[in-house]
């Protein structure tokens, strides 16, 4: 029994493990499945050991491409899009059919065919069995504790070691013979599998992007960089110094985007077979055709996008068309002139930003040149909305063919505004007017007047039509409101007058005057304050006071001022009643004898029950 390096005495411990690793060999030659999966296995770890690197990097502009190793029977159906190494052995299929397939898939097929020769093929299954059945010994066994089991574990793991290393010596020597050969069947010579691969590899590329040469250059990070920022010259950093449309790259994406295509969608055609451009030139591109304004760049609402509003990490999602029309610089200076004349500052290549804007305030304009009765009708603006449906330099031609009618739109909306906006407050004063003014019959006439401007519209009317009639308004009610004031403090005075008389009143406290008087609001203070001096003062008071409720004062002040005189008795007296006498239209003496029974035998009953107060 061999350990190491080192012969054993066979023991009975050893023995057993002997047995066991017996019978695991004997299963595992029955079982060709379970070997052939483990030599497979063994195939694709020796391969990724062997090749190691599975990538690679691109020309000038450094652009990593992956390969990818397939060990199935067949390809993938994507196959075509990239760099497969297809690695096939001896054991599942013959070096001629290998070739076969190389040649078939023709001489534009990325694809690179391995071929691993079958070598040594009983050795390397009697030490696949070798090995796979000691594991499984150890395994079964496990741990022993006694000397003679450890020794035999010991001798165990010696086979089993044994099996490994001779494994891969046999690996080694069947990849040492491995074929490999690009599609056509044209064959990699050389001796070292990995350097074979990655000079395979470097022919596939050129075979799955034949046009990768084309944006092939370091430079396209500082197009886009100096793109992003609105340079119309960004495409020195590759060397190109004319037009866009006559950079390759630049012309090729143009001719690409044609009715309209997404941003995603751009990138991965030009990052797929068949150009495997780097994405720094598609972004460049798209970039450098939006600054020239040959294509224009549009979000999810249908809302044009500037140049330099446009994140790189937006350009997926966003929607790019081509420029149906072609806008030169005088196009853009006029539009940008017209924009500032409603005060949006647009710099050059700025003005696609500000035209929504622009729109919007030209929109607010028209709004406040017109409107609800009796302002004039509002301006008709949809030529405005025509223009807002466009975009990119559709927009833009669209202003500059309009532009001195726009020209003259904002100079009338802005007269028009400013003198609604100056009439304005006038009107809505005579509003108020008529609100109070409607209860007087001398106001008739100029409510009349006043329907008349609001049905024909004619607010901005020369000479002005409403101030005259707020004057007017303003003058009744004022004349209004002072001879009710004067009625008020009249018949106040005169009541009060008679309140002075009244020996209850004379005989209360200067407190309890104060408080009756304050209770039924008759205090000098407590009466209504008219102020007429300006109609903004008669709308004020008016506001407080209507003239309703001033002549429901006047009204009330006899009423006040009895419920003070009751309250004055009361007193004095607080058993007091208070008699009302009857009321007659006296035509005789026999009437005025006839009332005086009356009024007697009324006031006779009531003294019975008290002190009485004749109302």
């Amino acid at each position: 029994m061999k350990v190491g390096d080192e012969y054993r005495i066979q023991t009975e411990e050893s023995t057993a493990w002997t047995d066991e690793f017996l019978s695991q060999r004997s299963g595992l030659a029955n079982e060709a499945y379970r070997i052939e999966a483990e030599r497979d296995d063994r195939i694709r770890r020796k391969f990724a050991q062997l090749v190691n690197k599975l990538s690679l990097i691109q020309g000038d502009s450094r652009v990593n491409r992956d390969l990818h190793p397939v060990f199935n029977s067949s390809l993938p159906s994507d196959s075509d899009k990239k760099v497969c190494v297809w690695v096939r052995d001896g054991w599942s299929i013959d070096e001629n059919s290998v070739r076969v397939d190389a040649r078939q898939a023709g001489n534009q097929s990325p694809t690179i065919f391995v071929f691993v020769p079958k070598r040594s093929a009983d050795d390397l299954r009697h030490k696949l069995i070798a090995y796979k059945a000691a594991g499984a010994t150890l395994d079964k066994r496990g741990m022993p504790d006694t000397p003679e089991g450890k020794e035999a574990r010991a001798a165990m793991e010696t086979t089993m070691q044994s099996a490994e290393t001779k494994i891969n010596e046999l690996l080694e020597e069947a990849f040492s013979g491995a074929r490999i050969f690009q599609g056509g069947g044209n064959e990699i010579p050389g001796n070292n599998l990995q350097e074979m691969i990655m000079e395979a590899a470097e022919n596939a590329l050129h075979r799955l992007y034949p046009h990768f040469h084309t944006a092939d250059h370091a430079g396209w990070e500082k197009v886009y960089s100096r793109a992003r920022q609105g340079s119309p010259d960004a495409l020195k950093a590759v060397g190109h110094d004319g037009e866009p449309v006559k950079n390759s790259v630049c012309k090729t994406i143009l001719a690409s985007i044609a009715g309209g295509k997404k941003g995603s969608d751009i990138r991965t055609h030009f990052e797929d077979s068949t150009f495997g451009w780097p994405r720094d030139a598609v972004d460049g591109g798209l970039q450098v055709l939006l600054v020239a304004g040959l294509i224009r760049a549009q979000d999810e609402r249908g809302r044009v996008i500037d140049s330099r509003q446009l994140e790189r990490k937006q350009i997926g999602k966003v929607y790019f068309k081509v420029e149906s029309v072609t806008v030169t610089t005088s196009h853009r200076i006029q539009v940008r002139k017209l924009l500032q004349k409603i005060g949006c500052q647009a710099k050059q290549g700025e003005e696609f930003i500000l035209i929504p804007d622009f729109l919007q305030k030209m929109q607010e304009l028209a709004n406040r040149a017109g409107g609800e009765n009796p302002k004039p009708e509002r301006p008709d603006t949809t030529w405005l909305d025509k223009i807002r449906l466009t975009a990119g330099n559709e927009q833009i031609l669209a202003l500059y063919n309009r532009r001195e009618e726009i020209k003259q739109a904002i100079d009338d909306w802005t007269d028009l505004a400013s003198r609604i906006e100056n009439r304005w407050p006038s009107w809505l004063k005579l509003t108020e007017l008529i609100q109070y003014a409607d209860v007087l019959t001398d106001a008739a006439v100029y409510l009349v007047q006043v329907k008349h401007i609001k049905e024909e519209r004619l607010l901005l009317e020369e000479p002005d039509l409403v101030a005259p009639i707020v004057s007017s308004l303003t003058q009744l009610l004022r004349d209004e409101l002072n001879m009710l004031d004067k009625e008020y403090i009249a018949k106040h005075k005169q009541r009060m007058s008679r309140l002075e008389n009244d020996t209850n009143w004379q005989q209360l406290e200067p407190e309890q005057r104060y408080a009756f008087l304050d209770e039924q609001l008759l205090r000098n203070d407590q009466r209504p304050k008219i102020n007429v001096q300006t109609t903004d003062d008669v709308l004020a008071t008016l506001s407080v006071t209507s003239l309703h409720n001033l002549r429901d004062r006047i009204a009330a002040l006899t009423g006040r001022f009895d419920q003070v005189l009751q309250g004055a008795a009361k007193a004095m007296e607080p058993e007091v009643k208070f008699i009302q006498v009857p009321h007659r239209t006296l035509k005789s003496a026999d009437d005025l004898e006839a009332w005086l029974q009356e009024v007697k035998s009324k006031l006779s009953e009531a003294l019975k029950k008290g002190p009485v107060h004749i109302e």
